[in-house]
């Protein structure tokens, strides 16, 4: 009986871990949905701009060149532009950048959907910062989420404050 009960201890716990890991990785179609109608109405044709100094961004999420390197540079375009203009090449960046970098932006416990929208539009350190709230990049994000606070993600638990 002790071997059957470690067998299926091991068992469950190994079910257990991956579904973990896989909630960890996860990014749903909803959360990116809403990242990209904020960010372009998810314009596929959008031509990358240039509005000044480190602000250069390409693609239907509007991503920088360093959000694409800090992503881990995906996709086998030679050059980010390439990758930022094909959809799926830009969500593997999302996807990437905040599976590397996913926080708790609002303080709450979780990393949610809201947590990686605030780190697209304001980067990973700048995401606490309340400005993002004034945005129509954000009026846009909610109306999308339609009042979903986790968006469907089933939220990593990050350690509580103490």
């Amino acid at each position: 009986m002790h071997r059957s009960t470690t067998a299926a201890c091991l068992v469950l716990c190994a079910v257990l871990g991956a579904a973990v890991a896989q909630t960890v990785d996860d990014v749903t179609r909803q959360c990116l949905d809403c990242i990209c109608q904020a960010s372009t109405k998810c314009n596929t044709k959008l031509a990358c701009t240039n509005a000044g100094p480190n602000s250069y961004y390409c693609g239907p999420y509007q991503i920088s060149y360093a959000y694409w390197v800090d992503a881990g540079k995906p996709g086998d375009y030679p050059h980010f532009e390439g990758c930022l203009k094909d959809k799926r090449c830009s969500e593997a960046t999302v996807v990437n950048y905040m599976n590397k970098w996913g926080t708790d932006c609002d303080g709450d416990g979780v990393v949610t959907c809201y947590d990686y929208a605030r780190m697209h539009k304001a980067g990973r350190t700048g995401c606490p910062a309340t400005w993002v709230d004034s945005t129509d990049y954000w009026d846009l994000f909610e109306q999308c989420m339609g009042g979903n606070q986790a968006g469907g993600l089933d939220a990593r638990r990050v350690k509580p404050k103490t």
